[in-house]
C-alpha cells in the first residue's frame, strides 16, 4: 500500500512540476524520419534579432530633505499676579461701635432718676449714686450697640497660590466667585 502511494505522490509532483528536460540532440545523429516529425527548431538567428537590454541607469543619490521650518514658539505666559484672586468665602461679623461719652451721660442721668425713687434719706442718695453708675454702664454698651457696624471677612483664593482674609466694611456689589485684587486692606474687582 505504501509503494502505491509513493507512486502516486511522485507522479503528481512530476506533473506538477511539468515535463522532465531532455537532453540536447545533435542534428546529424538524428534519422530523417525523426527529424520530419519534430517540430522545426528556432534559429539562433532568429534571438540576435530581439533588441539588447538598455543598461540601468546610475542610481542618484537621494535628495537632501527640505529644512522643516520651526513651529513659532509659544507666547510666555502671562505673569501671575501675585495680589489677584477670586472670593472664596465671606463671613459678616457684628462689630460694637465706639462710645462717645454721650450714652454714659444719658445712662448715668436716667439710672440716677431711677434710684432716686427708691429708699428714704441716705438710703435714698445710695440709690441714685448706684443708678447712676449702673445707668452709665448700660448707656454706654446701649451707644455701642447703636453705633455697632457689620464688617465681612473675606477669603480670597490667590492666583499665586494659597489664601488670604482680608476684613472690608462693606462689599460693593462682589460676592463668592468675584475677581478681585487685593490693595492695602481693601478688595478692587479685576
Amino acid at each position: 500500500m505504501y509503494k502505491k502511494s509513493l507512486l502516486v505522490l511522485a507522479l503528481a509532483i512530476l506533473t506538477a512540476c511539468g515535463p522532465a528536460p531532455q537532453p540536447p540532440v545533435d542534428p546529424a545523429a538524428v534519422p530523417a524520419e525523426a527529424a520530419a516529425a519534430a517540430p522545426p527548431v528556432a534559429a539562433p538567428a532568429a534571438a540576435a534579432e530581439e533588441p539588447a537590454p538598455k543598461p540601468r541607469p546610475k542610481p542618484r543619490p537621494a535628495p537632501a530633505p527640505a529644512p522643516v521650518a520651526a513651529a513659532p514658539a509659544a507666547p510666555a505666559p502671562p505673569p501671575v499676579c501675585g495680589d489677584c484672586g477670586v472670593i472664596s468665602s465671606v463671613a459678616d461679623e457684628r462689630v460694637k461701635g465706639n462710645s462717645s461719652g454721650v450714652g454714659v451721660l444719658g445712662g448715668a442721668a436716667a439710672g440716677g432718676v431711677a434710684g432716686s425713687q427708691f429708699g428714704k434719706k441716705s438710703g435714698k442718695i445710695l440709690a441714685t449714686i448706684g443708678g447712676a453708675v449702673i445707668g452709665g454702664f448700660a448707656g454706654r454698651e446701649a451707644e455701642k450697640q447703636v453705633r455697632a457696624e457689620v464688617v465681612h471677612h473675606v477669603t480670597v483664593s490667590m492666583d499665586a497660590g494659597g489664601t488670604q482674609t482680608v476684613t472690608v466694611p462693606a462689599m460693593n456689589g462682589l460676592g463668592v466667585g468675584s475677581k478681585v485684587r487685593v490693595v492695602g486692606n481693601g478688595l478692587v474687582p479685576n
